[in-house]
């Protein structure tokens, strides 16, 4: 996050607490938010004043260091015990702002000191000795943890027999990684160590600090008793005072460490995406596809059936029916269906449904936080009914009977044409075989011109061998019709299911944006 001390303000928290309202956990939001407050705190005080914190271990130092910077005793030494029982602030020049700066740390322990001399280069510096980090008493550490969180920057004093200690390292410098340039480490006690026992120390606390991945902090060597290293270690705190740039930047840092553990919490926004298409899959489940497509073809061959099957059949059914309702044995299951059996109608199973939309977020559920997962599950629960009643509604606006072909008619007709020359046949031997038995003049009954065929015998067999043949073709021609009616309806719902599925989605594409906009947000402030 870059940007002078114009350009911070609080704007980039508020977003970070906005995005994240029930989509990190509580102890994240309520960091950002005490953030938020601590940096309207800080930069409603005085920009002027650099506050400056020598933090340590027992023994390390940090007052006699103080008073060496200084030029004065204004932090007295633990006599019976090297411990400091409070903060002491020590305001270098004009005080201004210096008091109510001091209120917000609250340290009441003050001294003043002017800003002349070799301390021209700290004027504007709050320099605070605080209680010893690895003190005994809790109300020491709990201070100088509060104190160490607030100040702008950061001095942290080492003792030459105690500078790897873990406490130091684990608890404090080895969360300060963002924090690297506001802080400096000085190895004190310089003149207790002979030079080639000096320089192997400072090599092992520098791998030390880049183990912590503090390699961009500084580290100096001192000694407040002789005042070796004081001269280095003033002049550099002089140009962080100088240029004022410490109290926005101990703010961006802590805003970028904050960012930092959010982008952990979060995926790359590239990994919160849905398989939508999976959806559509599971929809045509609910829908059961293709038993609906095969219902559909169904339906086809029977439209078929009635269009272009026999007119002396559909005339003989309705007597037969009638004599299977009279007949008991004529009943049975395994009875071909009726003509007019219920077209194919869509049921949707609306848990399949809702199972299908959770598995389809839960791959991006899994990746969130805790919060944000139950959001977005919570939203793909809340579609699961009104994504079946859509899905029902648009499945059954499709035309799973279909319409009358232009050819069906024309096999009615020629069917018609059969049997009705069959029955004119018919009626022509029937006459003739009446008129014989009544010993009347027969009737005359020709041949064919090319075979020795009575008319009334080829108008009888020919008709039917017609009506059977033109009923035979226009089944095999039904089939690969069917077949691929029943591909059709099949694309059909599928076309559907995905529309419908789409729009039970919009709710979840927005928690996903929303999801995306918080993991883009903590990763630009990051840049």
């Amino acid at each position: 996050m870059g940007g002078g001390a114009d350009g911070f303000g609080t704007a980039g928290l508020e977003e970070l607490a906005r995005l994240g309202a029930g989509r990190l956990e509580p102890e994240q939001l309520e960091r950002i938010q005490a953030l938020g407050e601590r940096t309207a705190a800080r930069l409603a005080r005085s920009r002027e004043r650099v506050v400056i914190a020598l933090a340590g271990g027992t023994g390390s130092g940090k007052s006699s260091l103080t008073n060496a910077l200084l030029g004065q005793e204004v932090s007295r030494p633990g006599v019976r015990r090297p411990t400091t029982d409070s903060a002491v602030a020590v305001t270098v020049g004009c005080d201004t702002g210096a008091e109510a700066l001091l209120d917000w740390l609250r340290v009441f322990e003050r001294r003043a000191v002017p800003a002349e001399g070799p301390l021209a280069a700290l004027d504007g510096a709050v320099l605070l000795d605080l209680p010893d980090v690895d003190s005994v008493i809790s109300g020491h550490w709990s201070a100088a943890d509060r104190l160490i969180e607030r100040c702008d920057l950061l001095v942290w004093v080492l003792d030459p027999l105690k500078y790897g200690q873990a406490l130091a390292h684990q608890r404090y410098l080895s969360r300060l990684a963002h924090h690297a340039e506001l802080l400096l480490a000085v190895l004190n006690h310089a003149d207790r160590l002979a030079a080639t026992d000096r320089q192997a120390c400072q090599d092992h606390l520098r791998e030390l600090l880049d183990g912590d991945g503090l390699g961009r902090a500084r580290l100096l060597t001192a000694s407040a008793q002789t005042g070796e290293g004081v001269e280095a270690l003033r002049r550099a705190l002089g140009e962080e005072v100088r240029a004022r740039r410490a109290p926005v930047a101990r703010l961006q840092a802590d805003a970028a460490a904050l960012a930092e553990a959010v982008a952990a919490a979060l995926p790359e926004p590239g990994a919160l995406a849905i398989d939508e298409g999976r959806l559509g899959t599971a929809l045509l489940v609910a829908a059961n596809a293709d038993e609906l497509a095969s219902a559909a073809e169904a339906a086809y061959r029977q439209a078929l059936h009635r269009a272009a099957g026999s007119p002396l059949g559909r005339w003989l059914e309705g007597p037969w029916r009638r004599l299977r309702r009279w007949i008991p044995g004529l009943r049975g299951e395994g009875a071909a269906p009726s003509a007019e059996a219920a077209p194919p109608r869509a049921r949707v199973c609306a848990d399949v449904a809702c199972h299908g939309l959770l598995e389809v977020v839960e791959p991006a559920a899994r990746r969130l936080p805790g919060p944000a997962a139950e959001r977005l599950r919570e939203q793909a629960a809340g579609q699961a009914e009104p994504l079946a009643g859509r899905l029902r509604q648009r499945l059954a606006e499709l035309p799973l009977v279909p319409r009358r072909r232009w050819w069906w008619r024309f096999a009615a007709l020629g069917r018609g044409g059969a049997e009705a020359a069959a029955a004119g046949g018919a009626g022509w031997l029937t006459a003739r075989a009446v008129v014989a038995w009544l010993a009347l003049p027969p009737l005359p009954a020709p041949s064919l011109p090319v075979a020795a065929v009575p008319w009334p015998t080829a108008l009888l067999c020919g008709g039917v061998a017609a009506s059977l043949l033109i009923g035979l073709g226009a089944r095999l021609a039904g089939r690969p019709a069917a077949a691929r009616h029943r591909r059709r309806t099949r694309a059909a719902i599928a076309e559907q299911a995905q529309a419908a599925g789409q729009a039970s989605l919009e709710g979840v594409r927005e928690e996903l944006d929303a999801d995306r906009r918080l993991a883009e947000h903590a990763r630009q402030w990051l840049g």
